[in-house]
């Protein structure tokens, strides 16, 4: 079976989603890739790679043209390009993509009915971003995108089932359109550490779009009445430059004390060893289909998890029977007492292993292995 994988954007953690998509594809079926990022880093067993560079004035223009046309003077003009480069023939034209850019979509729809093969599409996003992640234009403009291209596909897969509910919901099927879903996938490393002594709750990742870190922050407050050696540690979030107001106007000088607004780092094992527990928060609205990469993360570390989640999600389904996850609401009552049981949990003997089916879903083995199957059933091929 041959492949023509396209993914575009930024090196960044979705690139690397769609870096092992690919990797992992090529280990059973001839893979070529169609980028225009030029630093795509991609294993020996993956054939030819397009490279196709998307210019600077086009990405500066490309949220304008997308708000304005669809994204179709951009995303048009770069897929003449990259058609003019491709000189093979493919059973699967697999457009792998996030909320943005659209352009592999586009690209995809044009190469496949070139080439005569089946049209593919992976999003590791709802497109567009239901409930306020994306501003009226920008929504309109990716909606518009969605249901011209979309259309087209053979074959339909977001990363969990609330999503791609959704996402069925924007376009209106092909007939016979096969769909399935997909966990973003993960090369997970275990992280075993002894049990932290000290009260650390520890958030990693940026906060923006909708979640809401007021919640959080009240409940911390709270948690040091009770909780008096408590730190908060959040870890790249930017979030003192947004809520430095907020935090002045709701914490006196003692308690900003155990507040630790740090920059990013590749090296999360410091913060890991020290942290009693690991805090996840998703979008302020229930049943938001998106399922923040941090908490997959997090299952692959010994540490009690607290997700802050609306009702109606993917961190409520996924992870409601696990005893090493506790789940919160939206409001700083419910994430106070989340925290309360959260600390007390992790200061038992827990048993982790029940989290090894969730994180084998996750792996990028397991989901690569899944897609090709898919793809095998949807080429007729054995």
């Amino acid at each position: 079976m041959r492949i023509l994988a396209i993914c575009n954007g930024d090196k960044g953690s979705t690139f690397a989603i769609f870096e092992r998509i690919i990797n992992g594809l090529a280990e059973h079926a001839t893979v070529d890739v169609l980028t225009d990022n030029l630093s795509i880093e991609v294993s020996e067993r993956v054939g030819r790679v397009y490279k196709v560079p998307y210019g600077r004035f086009m990405r500066k223009i490309y949220r304008h043209t997308l708000v304005n046309f669809g994204a179709l003077p951009t995303c048009e003009r770069w897929t003449k390009r990259a058609l003019s480069r491709i000189d093979e023939n493919y059973d699967v034209v697999f457009a792998i993509t996030a909320s943005a850019p659209l352009t592999s979509i586009v690209a995809g729809r044009r190469i496949a009915e070139k080439l005569g093969c089946k049209f593919a599409i992976y999003a590791v996003d709802a497109i567009p971003g239901p409930g306020g992640w994306n501003k009226p234009r920008e929504f309109r403009g990716k909606m518009r995108v969605v249901k011209r291209y979309y259309a087209a596909a053979d074959y339909v897969s977001s990363s969990n089932g609330h999503m791609l509910k959704f996402q069925l919901t924007t376009f209106t099927p092909k007939p016979g359109l096969v769909t399935n879903v997909h966990f973003t996938p993960t090369t997970p490393q275990r992280h075993t550490y002894p049990i932290s002594t000290e009260d650390v709750l520890l958030y990693t990742g940026l906060i923006y779009g909708l979640r809401n870190p007021k919640y959080m922050l009240d409940a911390f407050r709270r948690l040091l009445t009770v909780r008096p050696n408590a730190q908060l540690v959040l870890l790249g979030t930017r979030l003192k430059r947004r809520y430095d107001r907020y935090l002045r106007k709701s914490y006196n000088d003692e308690e900003m004390k155990h507040i630790h607004i740090l920059p990013s780092t590749s090296d999360l094992e410091p913060y890991y060893r020290r942290a009693k527990v690991l805090v996840d928060m998703d979008g302020d609205r229930d049943e938001d289909p998106f399922l923040s990469s941090k908490v997959i993360a997090y299952l692959s570390v010994n540490r009690v998890i607290l997700t802050e989640t609306g009702s109606n999600t993917p961190s409520r389904e996924l992870f409601a029977d696990m005893q090493t996850v506790v789940q919160a609401s939206h409001n700083a009552d419910s994430l106070y007492e989340g925290m309360t049981r959260a600390l007390q949990l992790a200061e038992t003997e827990l048993d982790f292993s029940e989290r090894e089916p969730m994180v084998e879903k996750f792996s990028a083995k397991h989901v690569c292995l899944a897609l090709i199957e898919d793809f095998r059933r949807l080429c007729g091929v054995e």
